[in-house]
Formats: structure tokens, sequence, C-alpha cells
């Protein structure tokens, strides 16, 4: 089993689910990319354990095709033929539609619509009241950042428990090892994995040991 994520989604179109804690769908939908990790309009997005690909590596018309499948299977709670939250049958749309909040109008921007482009006074008067010595004040203010501290202290971040695995060519990311996997990163040029810090007196880069140029040495130059 391949563990997919917002990082690392499956090729193609694809149908996926949202689940209940109890494991049964609410929500399915078909996407491409990210889509299953975006927000969506009216449907609350669960945590992303709960985010499950039922089918991938599909065509645009395919994933369609098994969208209305799998919401004509479960059911609609507003039709009360079944479970799913959807207010469609599926198969409708397409991956190059407009999406749903392009033309809201947005409080405080005058009267500008969600989508469409600044205007030269609109974009001057942003420059201008960020531009004011206390316009970021308030990210410094004690309580603000009390309450933030008190929030997240403790809190169960998405990489807890995961590690980076390889089979020599692809990387994998996650809590669960690939078949074929082993544990740690691949070493590659435009990786830092093994790098150290040198200096020839004035500049410092990082080499890895053995590759640092001639008059270069171990450490750092400290710059006043």
């Amino acid at each position: 089993m391949f563990i997919y994520s917002r990082k690392n989604p499956p090729v193609g179109y694809y149908v996926y689910a949202y689940l209940r804690s109890d494991g049964s769908p609410y929500y399915l939908g078909k996407g491409y990319g990210k889509r299953a990790w975006n927000l969506h309009e009216n449907i609350k997005r669960p945590k992303h354990r709960y985010i499950v690909i039922l089918e991938q590596g599909l065509t645009e018309i395919g994933s369609l095709a098994l969208e209305r499948r799998y919401i004509r299977w479960y059911g609609r709670k507003d039709l009360g033929t079944g479970m799913l939250r959807n207010r469609t049958d599926g198969g409708e749309g397409s991956s190059g539609s407009e999406p749903w909040n392009k033309g809201l109008k947005l409080p405080g921007h005058g009267g500008r619509k969600k989508g469409t482009k600044w205007s030269a006074e609109e974009r001057k008067a942003q420059l201008d009241s960020r531009s004011a010595p206390t316009y970021y004040s308030y990210l410094k203010d004690p309580v603000r950042c009390a309450k933030i501290g008190d929030t997240q202290r403790g809190r169960v971040g998405t990489s807890t428990g995961k590690v980076w695995y390889n089979d020599g060519v692809n990387e994998h990311y996650g809590d669960v090892v690939p078949n074929g996997f082993s544990k740690g990163r691949l070493i590659t040029n435009s990786s830092k994995i093994g790098m150290r810090w040198f200096n020839d007196g004035l500049i410092n880069k990082q080499y890895r040991q053995g590759e640092e140029p001639k008059g270069y040495v171990s450490g750092r130059v400290i710059k006043k």
C-alpha cells in the first residue's frame, strides 16, 4: 500500500473519499494533483489520515464516471438515499473550471472581487498602508503571542513519527515503510546531507568532508 499526501499526490486523475472516525465515507470526489487535500466550499476537510484515495491513474472521463458510481453506491443524505453529504450526483465539471469563490466580493478591499487584478490605486493604497511604521506592531503584542503559545504548546505535529525512506532512486516521507525502501535520505549533489562548513579566511561555504577546495579549512569565519 502506498501512502499519498499533499506533498505526494497520486498520478493522474483519481477518486477520493473523506472518512468519518468510524471509517464510513461522508464525501466522495474526483481530483487531480492536490485537490483531495485542498479546502472545499461546503464540505469540511478531515484530518489527512481520513483522506483515502479509492482509484488513481485515471483519465478525467474515467474519474468522473467512477465518482458518479461511488456516489450512487453510498447514496446522498440530502435525498435520503445514503450517508454522503454530496449535493450532486457527481460526474460534472472539469479540471479547468473556475474556482467557486472567483467573483466573490472581499470585505475591506474596496469592493474588489476575488480573482480580479489589483488596480493601480488599490495597489498603491495597500503599499502605503503596509509601509506605515506601526502596521506590523500587532505581531509583537504580548497578549497575542501568549495566546498563540498556549494554543500551540503540546500540539502533536503532522510529522510526528514520520521519517525519510529511499529505494536508491526515490524518496518517501511517512510513518509506513514501502516495500524495497530503507531508512534514510538519498545523497544528491543538491542535498545538504553530510555537508560541513569550511572557510578560506573570508568566505564561508559548505562542502562534504574531503571535497573542499584547496585553501579552505574546517569551520566558519565569524563576521562582525
